[in-house]
């Protein structure tokens, strides 16, 4: 496994990142996979910058994507690993939306579709979490990629996702009994004040509850989460041309999306080549939790990835 470090830019901002070409295919050119990782600052490799040890997911999925023949290229998206902040200070950041994000995809497809020894009519896109709502909006009318992966994907709109899991949150300190129903009440009444401004003109309040703060719903975010709201996962799979293959992975493990979600965003794929890759082991980074619960902290766990999401990731390269 050798790396190869690169940079490109999109806009006012270098990225940086990571291509891997097999090394027993570089005589010819290979198909090339562009990986992209979740949300908040996460790095080329899959690691959060708010946890405290590496996970690996992106490093992962290009290990097993060099074993097939594949080359890939990661990067360190803004606000993450050596990218950082780019040119940006803290303060810029409320002016970023998140076609931020899409356009450095986009420009990574353009870097990868470039590199020698990548064959630029065979450009495939795998999306981890929030990732894969962007390999959903970069597929739209684009006849460069050949095929999509939705790994555990965001798959509804984001503050629909958010209300549910403060909803979740929220349900469980109050029967824990470490919460009044009352404070709870007005949390989720703040919350859906917040949703509907957030939609309405794509601000927030200064003086929302701690709580919701915490939970990224500040005003230097406010333009980047209506942004991706407004990308509804499932009108844009009903758009992704009939011919793509698509694989979606979810797992009853995985803390983050519910399955339920993802088979309705199945739905709206059932024109494509879909894959559906359903997995009751796996956690949401990919690794192997056997019948253990899911509670985060496994995310930095020294745990091995999921054999049942690696073969069924591997069978679906197979048949590209």
């Amino acid at each position: 496994m050798s790396d190869t470090e690169i940079t490109f830019s999109s806009g006012d901002v270098t990225l940086h990142g990571s291509v891997r070409v097999p090394v027993s295919m570089r005589r010819g050119v290979v198909p090339g996979v562009l990986l992209l990782a979740g949300s908040g600052p996460t790095d080329r490799n899959g690691d959060s910058a708010l946890l405290p040890g590496p996970i690996g997911t992106l490093r992962h999925l290009a290990d097993v994507l060099e074993r097939h023949g594949f080359a890939s290229l990661r990067y360190d998206k803004l606000g993450s690993g050596v990218t950082g902040l780019g040119p940006y200070d803290v303060e810029d950041v409320a002016d970023l939306g998140f076609s931020t994000f899409i356009d450095a995809a986009s420009a990574g497809l353009d870097f990868l579709a470039g590199r020698r020894g990548v064959d630029a009519n065979r450009l495939y896109v795998v999306g981890h979490s929030e990732g894969a709502l962007i390999a959903l909006a970069l597929a739209q009318d684009n006849p460069r990629i050949r095929g999509i992966g939705l790994i555990e994907p965001l798959a509804v709109r984001l503050l629909d996702l958010l209300t549910a899991q403060i909803d979740a949150q929220l349900d469980a300190v109050v029967v824990a009994q470490k919460l009044p129903v009352q404070i709870a009440d007005e949390l989720r009444l703040a919350l859906t004040g917040a949703v509907e401004s957030l939609r309405a003109d794509g601000t927030l309040s200064d003086h929302l509850p701690e709580p919701l703060r915490n939970a990224g719903l500040v005003p230097a975010n406010a333009k980047a989460l209506a942004e991706e709201d407004a990308l509804d996962p499932r009108m844009l799979a009903a758009q992704v041309d009939g011919d793509l293959p698509v694989l979606s992975s979810a797992s009853t493990k995985d803390i983050q999306v519910r399955i339920e979600d993802v088979d309705a965003l199945d739905d709206a794929l059932v024109h494509t080549r879909l894959t559906s890759l359903r997995m009751t082991r796996t956690n949401h980074v990919l690794k192997d939790i056997g019948d253990q619960q899911s509670t985060g902290a496994d995310y930095i766990a020294d745990l091995p990835f999921s054999e049942e999401f690696t073969s069924g990731f591997e069978a679906w390269l197979k048949s590209l």
